[in-house]
């Protein structure tokens, strides 16, 4: 009896274990991080002001995957519009507004950091501060199946949804 016991314990005990990494497997297989940066003021037209990189909170959240919708919001100051664009070491898109979602960064490494660059729209803008600036990061494995690149998909994506 004793024998028995201590088998299904153990057949138990690998199969919460093989459990465990299943889980463990499917929770990395897709996800998202939040990222959040201090404000910057933005006092020119004709230079770009940038935020501080934006990156998962753990090296290990995003590794192996790529990135698939990234959502985007600041917070300027009531009635002012401000140039905005939403970086990685690769380039910039756009953005349409302060809030809003794109594709553009699909198929590019999920742990790259992102950053915010702005300008005034015009040269006798007042200088003003902008808050509140955070990422939304979804990512997932990468689908090696895919044939087209990062660069395809952003030439013909190029735009930013709101």
């Amino acid at each position: 009896m004793q024998r028995s016991w201590t088998r299904l314990v153990l057949v138990l005990g690998l199969g919460l274990g093989l459990g465990g990494v299943l889980v463990a497997t499917l929770a990395q297989a897709s996800g998202s991080w939040v990222a959040s940066a201090p404000a910057v003021q933005v006092v020119m037209s004709d230079r770009q002001a940038q935020s501080a990189d934006m990156v998962p909170p753990t090296a290990e959240l995003a590794r192996d995957q790529v990135m698939g919708r990234v959502s985007w919001q600041f917070q300027p100051p009531p009635g002012a519009e401000v140039n905005a664009r939403l970086c990685h070491a690769g380039g910039c898109v756009a953005l349409t507004g302060p809030r809003g979602h794109t594709e553009a960064f699909a198929g590019i490494p999920a742990d790259s950091a992102l950053y915010f660059q702005f300008s005034l729209q015009d040269r006798g803008q007042r200088a003003m501060t902008l808050q509140g600036l955070q990422v939304i990061v979804n990512h997932h494995e990468h689908e090696r199946a895919s044939s087209a690149s990062y660069g395809d998909r952003r030439r013909e994506s190029g735009r930013c949804d709101s």
